[in-house]
């Protein structure tokens, strides 16, 4: 999928410019990710975007665009648990 289907689908949770590069198989882990990150408090939410989806030595990354000093006390940390996530997720898949 491209960055332009996944912002249809998400909304703004993903920049249509973001550069999304995985293997199809990694994609149920990556639409739960932004499915979570899309249903985070609008307080959260708004101040961060998805700017790139790659694989990258194996692994899943996952670069987000954020504004944290206008996000509640825990709001990069609860982003950063969506990525962990879906990181744990696409590791497991591979085995």
């Amino acid at each position: 999928m491209t960055a332009a289907e996944l912002n249809e689908i998400y909304g703004a949770v993903i920049s249509p410019d973001a550069r999304v590069f995985v293997p199809a198989s990694w994609m149920p882990a990556v639409h739960d990710a932004l499915r979570a990150i899309e249903e985070l408090p609008t307080d959260i939410r708004a101040f961060a975007i998805v700017t790139g989806v790659i694989e990258s030595d194996g692994q899943l990354q996952v670069k987000i665009a954020a504004a944290p000093e206008y996000m509640p006390e825990n709001g990069m940390q609860r982003i950063a648990e969506i990525i962990e996530k879906a990181q744990a997720a696409v590791r497991a898949s591979m085995h």
